[in-house]
């Protein structure tokens, strides 16, 4: 029954994304924003969805369509994260969206988008998979270009350039996993060596590539600052805290899904994967917070400030990777840090690229704040957050990561500690603006409010209810 009433909320969720665009444009429809209204009901009905399978996965693993689609505690709480997330950009959404021509398109995608996270971050089919992945993706290339300015049509243009060759990939890894499994399964560790080590690490290579290319590792960076630098900070916010989540969701449960075989096969295979993904782990992290310390863009700083959260996570999947065939309830620990931390990078990159669409591109916009309270502590409460101070939710993401990480290698650890100290210096900094009162008067507008204080909100109260969390993964 409740698996039932989970399919039939996100149907409504797909369906909201479909009426949108039969209604006509008037003026009475733009008066009452109606195409606005019939978004937020889907979105509303995806994080109801989103929440009571979160329910259901918590203990154990919950099936859709034949095992097409499984959901554990990981991609679960990822979905809710993103219900949350497009919750927070469709507010800004709600007036930005009725100045540009494109409107009925912005709130049929936002919808849409959620529907294709629900099978993307599920996946456990092959063909499920590509196809989702390509849903996510098309809607992310089209929602950068919405605004059609030149700047989002150009940082559209880039961002498909980018997308295409990781659909590449992760064509190529589709077919070594087919053979590799002898199945559509995402099981590329299922068959017997000696054939098997060989494919099974062109694999891991041809995966984490498309996935670079994606999500930002390095070294397929290089778009990231371009892209999120120049494109509107709505649709950024959009893009970079909602359809990013079920690729980084993808890419951990196929990791995953990978260890469940490695020990099997080779052994020492293991071993070698998870020095691949810790070695982009550090160099990702490193790159991205080196350079987020002398931009003068707000955007440019969350830009790489978003490729060092990557590293982050990625050196948790290199952890639980190893550690899964050794000791399960570490990995299982560091699966929950990369789960909240990606929670904590959502959630705070949903509002804080949108508040850079509304002070200005200048670091000093953020001198805006100062003229208000609460949008001062609540910005302050999330770039605490994504810097791991306690007891705030990007606290609690990086502990369950370093806890397990001290067990399988202390250079990434130390590597790790230093990168997170590093970033400090370009958070206070952004702080630091935020506390001094401004040249002008200013003011923040309510649709940049009101998605900060919220998100700061649900920043306090999901780091109060971490250790809750963490018993869905460790039980």
């Amino acid at each position: 029954m409740s698996l039932s009433i989970v399919q039939y909320l996100l149907y409504y969720t797909l369906a909201s994304s479909l009426v949108v665009p039969v209604i006509q444009v008037s003026e009475k429809t733009r008066r009452l924003r109606i195409h606005a209204l019939i978004a937020l009901t889907g979105i509303l009905s995806f994080s109801a969805s989103a929440a009571l399978l979160y329910s259901l996965a918590s203990v154990g693993e919950t099936e859709f369509y034949g095992g097409l689609v499984v959901h554990d505690s990981l991609s679960a709480l990822i979905l809710l994260g993103a219900g949350l997330s497009g919750l927070l950009v469709f507010i800004p959404s709600w007036s930005i969206g009725y100045e540009w021509s494109t409107r009925p398109a912005l709130f049929s995608l936002l919808p849409l988008t959620l529907f294709g996270l629900f099978f993307l971050a599920g996946a456990r089919d092959l063909l499920v998979a590509l196809a989702s992945w390509l849903l996510v993706s098309v809607i992310s290339y089209v929602i950068v270009a919405l605004p059609d300015d030149e700047d989002s049509r150009k940082a559209s243009a880039r961002y498909i350039y980018v997308g295409t060759a990781a659909t590449i990939f992760l064509g190529a890894w589709i077919a070594v996993n087919a053979v590799l499994s002898e199945s559509a399964g995402l099981a590329p560790f299922d068959v017997a060596p000696p054939l098997s080590v060989k494919l099974s690490a062109l694999a891991v290579v041809l995966l984490l590539t498309a996935f670079g290319f994606k999500t930002g590792i390095a070294p397929f960076h290089w778009w990231l600052p371009s892209v999120y630098g120049r494109a509107n900070g709505v649709a950024v916010a959009i893009v970079a805290s909602v359809a990013k989540l079920g690729f980084i969701a993808f890419l951990a449960k196929a990791f995953i899904y990978s260890a469940r075989g490695a020990a099997i096969v080779e052994p020492g295979l293991a071993g070698d994967v998870a020095l691949i993904l810790a070695v982009a782990a550090v160099a990702t992290m490193t790159y991205g917070n080196v350079a987020a310390m002398t931009p003068a863009s707000i955007r440019a700083v969350l830009a790489y400030s978003s490729v060092a959260q990557i590293g982050y996570i990625l050196a948790g999947l290199a952890v639980a990777f190893y550690l899964y065939p050794i000791d399960a309830r570490f990995s299982q620990l560091a699966i929950a840090g990369v789960a909240l931390q990606t929670l904590a990078y959502a959630i705070s990159k949903a509002s804080l690229f949108s508040l850079a669409h509304f002070v200005g591109d200048d670091i000093r916009g953020l001198r805006a704040l100062y003229t208000n309270r609460a949008a001062s502590v609540s910005a302050g409460i999330l770039l605490l957050s994504l810097l791991g101070v306690p007891p705030l939710l990007g606290f609690w993401g990086k502990l369950f990561l370093f806890i397990p990480m001290a067990k399988y290698s202390l250079p990434l650890l130390v590597a790790s500690l230093i990168n997170s100290g590093a970033s400090s210096a370009y958070y206070i900094r952004l702080l630091r603006e935020a506390s001094r009162a401004p040249e002008e008067p200013s003011k923040i507008p309510r649709e940049a409010l009101a998605p900060l204080i919220l998100a700061g909100l649900a920043t306090v109260v999901l780091g109060l209810l971490s250790p809750i969390i963490l018993y869905t993964f460790t039980r």
